[in-house]
């Protein structure tokens, strides 16, 4: 009985930003260390009052007790990350000149919460009547808030003009013209590290894995806050069969995203390729749980109860495969499979 092909390429959206998942045959495998729980991390964006425009890397002081426990700049999107705390209050410390000086206190308690998200509010001088404030989010998210178009506005005209030639180049599927085009904008503005990403899963896409490899770490260079890229240099490691480093990637992008579907979905994938079939399961259940539309998901489950000869569930992941993707260029070997596992469900 054979298995069902992985599926390619998967596609992931942040602003304009393009995840591509490219994995093989029966993907994934191991088990995921879980990170101490004496320790815990800060994750933050910085936003201005008002939908105002953002400073360019903007220094985020991390105190504690008074002392300064931490210092980083934010990337281009405002975001900023604290990583190996221990428990205490800690203070996030902003005096950014035309703006009011911002204290935001932050409880860190990693054995009841890992990761803490903060939210800082820059107020600009001239508005003293509004308090600058910070919102704290617990649901283990870490969503790009920037307008695409106010990124976009920061980089030259020129710039610009390249990046949004190759993404309509990219969407209509003309791969090396889109590359050329993402080239020539990062010539010009280096730092436009989301064309850097997409260029890093075009490369990825055509199996130039030494080449993506090489855009995705330019990218974690200027934006380490943001969990995508790593899960991108996972991905490659995973094609590479670089299992541990894998792993690796995959945990710190977990620790920036703790609930990320994609990030269990790797991480099942991971464990597959090593031959752990029920740590893969959970991981890959614990993603379809945190994104019940990750088709994508059902496929790998399918492969894994192949696998264990467990037929009444691989039939179960084709049918909610089918349903949720019946356009997919892999339907028709999954209707065919389904039709040879059972011939009475083959057309639902």
């Amino acid at each position: 009985m054979g298995f069902l092909p992985f599926p390619l390429p998967f596609r992931r959206r942040i602003l304009r930003l393009q995840f591509l998942l490219i994995l093989p045959f029966l993907l994934p495998a191991f088990s995921a260390a879980q990170p101490g729980m004496s320790e815990g991390n800060i994750v933050g964006q910085v936003r201005v009052a008002r939908g105002g425009s953002l400073p360019n890397n903007v220094l985020v002081v991390l105190q504690m007790r008074g002392a300064q426990a931490g210092v980083t700049y934010t990337d281009g999107e405002g975001k900023f990350f604290f990583e190996g705390l221990v428990a205490n209050v800690y203070h996030i410390v902003i005096q950014e000149k035309g703006f009011q000086p911002l204290d935001v206190q932050v409880n860190l308690d990693p054995s009841i919460q890992h990761v803490m998200y903060v939210y800082p509010e820059l107020v600009p001088v001239e508005d003293q009547n509004k308090p600058a404030q910070a919102k704290s989010n617990i649901q283990g998210s870490n969503p790009a808030m920037v307008d695409p178009s106010a990124l976009l506005s920061r980089f030259p005209k020129d710039a610009r003009r390249h990046y949004e030639k190759a993404s309509q180049l990219q969407e209509g599927g003309k791969l090396r013209a889109a590359i050329e085009e993402y080239r020539k904008a990062l010539a010009i503005a280096p730092d436009m590290y989301f064309a850097r990403n997409n260029l890093g899963s075009l490369y990825l896409q055509d199996q130039q894995f030494a080449m993506a490899e090489a855009e995705f770490r330019k990218v974690i260079e200027k934006n380490r806050a943001d969990a995508s890229t790593f899960f991108n240099l996972a991905n490659v490691c995973l094609l590479t069969k670089r299992l541990a480093e894998a792993v690796d990637f995959i945990q710190q992008g977990m620790t920036r995203e703790p609930q990320s579907a994609l990030g269990h979905f790797l991480m099942g994938s991971v464990m597959l390729q090593k031959g752990s079939t029920a740590d893969a399961e959970k991981q890959l259940h614990a993603a379809l749980g945190q994104d019940p539309g990750m088709a994508n998901a059902h496929l790998a489950l399918v492969n894994l109860y192949l696998r264990e000869e467990r037929k009444a569930d691989a039939i179960q992941e084709l049918q909610a495969f089918l349903q949720q993707a019946p356009d997919s260029g892999f339907a028709p070997h999954a209707r065919e499979l389904l039709k040879k596992l059972r011939p009475d469900a083959a057309a639902q």
